[in-house]
């Protein structure tokens, strides 16, 4: 699992859409702080090939998630309808 607060900006959160980091933490900071709004607002966790390109093998929903958490404070329990049920 990637340390999300040592991780660097550029680093990859959606390997499906290829989202950074950067671009995560910037929706969260205007608000997106649910799984559905930063979907909506990036368009990130609605591809369908995570668990084959993210080299973690999952799909990003967890890291978003994880992200939500550690900028905003919040929990999303919301379910990834991309490529998983987490």
């Amino acid at each position: 699992m990637t340390n999300w607060l040592e991780a660097n900006d550029s680093e990859l959160v959606c390997y499906c859409i290829e989202i950074d980091k950067k671009t995560i933490v910037d929706a969260i900071k205007k608000g997106n702080n649910t799984l559905s709004k930063i979907k909506e607002s990036t368009k990130a966790c609605t591809g369908s090939s995570c668990k084959e390109l993210n080299p973690s093998g999952e799909c990003c929903s967890k890291d978003i998630k994880n992200l939500i958490k550690l900028y905003s404070g919040k929990n999303s329990n919301e379910n990834c309808s991309c490529c998983c049920s987490s």
